[in-house]
């Protein structure tokens, strides 16, 4: 396992107080998907005063600091999210109670990009130039409103010279090297309605819905990996004593194979394509977002990555780390034959809640582990 130098050691010592602090200042921050701008005017303003040369801001508001970059073929990724899943414009509450930061986002992602901050001030101090150029990226849009804009977009911007990624987000000792691939869809109803006693027998948006919704959840599971359906939102009509002239329902389908996910996909819409024929109603069905899966990726290199993060991980954590599939940034690089990993090392509880909270004396621990796997890529 690669081993810290004592300077490494005594710099995240030194970290500690700051780091906390810098997590604090940032969950301050507002950030909701797309729109992050102010979170990233303050991570662009931190590098610069810390030295960095070359940061920006790119179109998608994602915060890009080179390291060594130019003219390189063979970069490597590490990244972390900014925004959060809350709407919220105004700073979100937080309290620090018995060793706890309690504040939605605290730890998704909000804690990562405070120890990429910190990452990247230690090699501009120490004028570490990678031989094959690094790329840190405090990115935009991770969350579901964000679609994944973000790291779209620097694969798009960076499209052939990324070599590795490793991206710092999750849950405490657990890595996501499978990336789900994802389809989500909106299904609109119109029927003709009325009243539900006089019109008794008129076409019900409702009645539509609901029979779609049960024909969806008896489609089978394709066989050969991991798949899920999943209809999260239904709402329709108005009245209980009114035909439903309208009817909306989200759904969202995943698997670990883009192949099996593209069964279910078919299968749903002969299911709405069912209806459709029978002419009683209007029925829309809208693509509203959607995630590639893992594709092209050596497993050669693959297994190198995972098995070195499964050392680091194991070397500062607690208990065994758990590999498993999920879905978020990783999701782009590794669907262009991209190989990588998203982990985590700090302890969060109550992710995508209100009641959000971090274990304060975890995110040492995570700056180590983050600092580890980045210095090990120098090798």
């Amino acid at each position: 396992m690669y081993q810290l130098s004592q300077d490494a050691l005594a710099y995240i010592d030194s970290c500690a107080e700051e780091l906390i602090a810098l997590e604090k200042r940032l969950c301050q921050i507002p950030a909701p998907s797309r729109r992050e701008q102010k979170r990233a005017e303050f991570c662009k303003e931190w590098l610069e005063k810390a030295g960095a040369k070359g940061v920006y801001i790119d179109e998608a508001w994602n915060v890009v600091f080179p390291v060594h970059a130019e003219g390189s073929q063979q970069l490597t990724l590490f990244t972390a999210h900014m925004d959060t899943v809350f709407p919220d414009m105004e700073p979100m509450p937080m309290e620090e109670r018995d060793g706890r930061l309690y504040c939605p986002g605290a730890g998704d992602d909000t804690a990562s990009v405070a120890t990429l901050l910190l990452l990247a001030r230690y090699l501009i101090t120490r004028n570490i130039q990678p031989e094959k150029g690094f790329l840190l990226v405090c990115n935009s849009c991770e969350e579901s409103e964000g679609n994944l804009a973000g790291i779209r977009q620097i694969m798009k911007d960076y499209a052939g010279r990324i070599q590795e990624c490793y991206i710092f987000d999750g849950l405490y000792n657990q890595v996501v090297n499978w990336p789900l691939a994802v389809f989500k869809f909106k299904v609109t109803v119109k029927a003709e309605g009325g009243h539900a006693y006089l019109n008794f027998g008129n076409a019900s948006a409702v009645a539509c819905t609901a029979g779609m919704i049960h024909e969806i959840y008896q489609m089978k599971i394709p066989e050969g990996c991991k798949s899920s359906y999943n209809v999260g939102v239904w709402s329709g009509g108005e009245v209980p004593n009114g035909i439903a002239q309208h009817s909306e329902f989200l759904v969202e389908m995943r698997s670990q194979l883009n192949e099996n996910l593209e069964i279910l996909r078919q299968n749903f819409l002969q299911i709405v394509k069912k209806y459709q024929d029978q002419g009683r109603w209007e029925i829309q069905v809208e693509p509203i977002g959607s995630l590639p899966g893992k594709e092209g990726v050596d497993p050669v290199v693959q297994g190198r990555i995972d098995e070195k993060v499964r050392e680091i991980l194991e070397h500062y954590c607690e208990g065994k780390t758990i590999f498993r599939s999920g879905a978020g940034d990783i999701n782009i690089p590794m669907s262009m034959g991209v190989p990588g990993i998203s982990l985590c090392a700090y302890k969060v509880e109550g992710v995508h809640t209100r009641e959000e909270y971090i274990e304060l004396d975890t995110l040492q621990t995570a700056l180590t582990v983050n600092m580890t796997v980045m210095l090990s890529c120098l090798e």
